[in-house]
């Protein structure tokens, strides 16, 4: 509303005259406060910075249409927290789509990946890097009742089958939402990212499709395409990937240095031909997450070496799968040769940190395993859906249960076991 209208209204009233000047400057005053107060709002809108996505390219990606309701696969009867925390996802996503066509958008979602160390962007980080993007996504959530920061408070899951002699496998997961970028390393940030609430497909018919994602795209004139995708095409595509996820904030204040899980093996000197192997694993009854669409449980190894002198350590790890294992074979004890570590000299000067837990591709890095050496505290980590899909060492104890290798000048075999899995792990000359 203009000034000269609002005037001009006062003054056509007959009963102008009637009313003190004192009351109609306050008036004036706080009709002029509300349309000061709708242009700033009017101009926090126009701060979004909107530069389309030019680049409609699709690299490497097989198009395959969905042809399952999303809204079947979100359920689980069996576990009402994964129910809730689906919903969320699925809300986020549908919050943030049309937000992909803005390349600025991107640009910012990829910045703030980089910057986590870990591929992933936190969305309540918005609020302070980017306001525009955090409101607008809010305002989309509004609509259903939610905000981001709201999504955050409940955002938890109770852990499986806690034990009682270990009152930290009891307590309520906590997470935050966030986009995980799990290509970052291989992205053009020019093309356009396809966007996933990460709900998995039901592959109980067709095995091809194990650990498929629903995932939407927009063609170049705007249509809305809803696809599957998979690992291969995480690790072939340069087109970014933004998944949706339920995340972990790792805590460096204290001086933690956080590991890549992702690191090849390095600075592998001092070994001997002697090698040791998990040779046998067993997955005891209860804890094979897989929330079931017909996928099987994946689980897999990450150590890292730490080779203690008194000036420095030299640190060396890997990550790898174990074995793929059917409901059928929980609880089986199951013959599957893999390396554990290497046979590194001296025994006296080198330990061997590890642990296993169930790999999902698609799911951001949570912590595994926390240790220390004369230098630093360090913490490893792994995409997995949950932090208490671990199967080795509750990652809080890794530090007191390396891999002691000179027990292997006796021992041919040395068993570990933990109340939910157990290992055999073999000398191999």
């Amino acid at each position: 509303m203009k000034t000269s209208q609002i005037i001009l209204s006062l003054t056509s009233k007959r009963t102008f005259t009637k009313f003190p000047l004192v009351f109609l400057l306050l008036v004036f005053m706080i009709i002029v406060s509300g349309c000061e107060k709708e242009e700033t709002i009017y101009n926090e809108d126009a701060q979004i910075k909107f530069e389309s996505v030019k680049n409609y390219t699709l690299d490497k990606i097989s198009l395959i249409e969905n042809k399952q309701d999303i809204h079947r696969l979100m359920q689980n009867s069996n576990d009402k927290d994964e129910e809730k925390l689906n919903n969320y996802l699925y809300q986020i996503g549908l919050a943030t789509r049309e937000l992909i066509k803005n390349e600025d958008f991107n640009r910012t979602i990829i910045h703030l990946a980089k910057e986590s160390k870990n591929q992933t962007a936190y969305l309540l980080d918005l609020k302070e890097v980017a306001p525009q993007y955090y409101n607008k996504i809010n305002d989309e959530l509004r609509r259903n009742g939610l905000s981001l920061q709201s999504i955050a408070d409940d955002m938890t899951h109770a852990p499986i089958l806690p034990n009682s002699e270990h009152p930290e496998t009891s307590e309520i997961e906590k997470y935050v939402p966030a986009i995980f970028i799990p290509n970052l390393n291989q992205i053009d940030s020019r093309k356009q990212p396809l966007l996933s609430p990460n709900i998995e497909v039901d592959s109980s018919n067709n095995e091809r499709i194990e650990d498929y994602i629903v995932s939407w795209y927009f063609t170049q004139n705007g249509e809305l395409k809803e696809i599957i995708l998979g690992e291969e095409t995480a690790l072939t595509t340069t087109n970014p990937l933004f998944i949706v996820d339920h995340a972990t904030v790792f805590d460096t204040s204290n001086g933690l240095v956080v590991l890549d899980s992702e690191q090849s093996e390095i600075n592998a000197g001092n070994k001997s031909i002697i090698r040791y192997d998990s040779r046998n694993i067993k997955i005891k009854n209860g804890y094979r997450y897989e929330s079931g669409w017909g996928n099987k449980s994946e689980y897999a190894i990450i150590g890292y070496r730490v080779q203690n002198f008194a000036t420095y350590d030299l640190i060396s790890g890997y990550t790898k799968d174990l074995a793929k294992v059917k409901p059928n074979q929980i609880g089986s004890t199951l013959y599957k040769p893999s390396l554990h570590a290497y046979n590194w000299l001296p025994h006296a000067t080198n330990k061997f940190y590890w642990n296993t837990y169930e790999r999902d591709w698609n799911r951001s890095f949570k912590p595994l395993g926390y240790f220390t050496s004369p230098i630093n505290s360090y913490v490893f980590n792994s995409r997995r859906r949950y932090t208490n899909d671990w199967y080795a060492w509750i990652p809080s104890t890794v530090n007191i249960h390396n891999t002691p290798f000179e027990w292997y000048g006796w021992l041919e075999c040395v068993n570990f076991t933990s109340w939910k899995a157990e290992y055999q792990v073999c000398k191999v000359e």
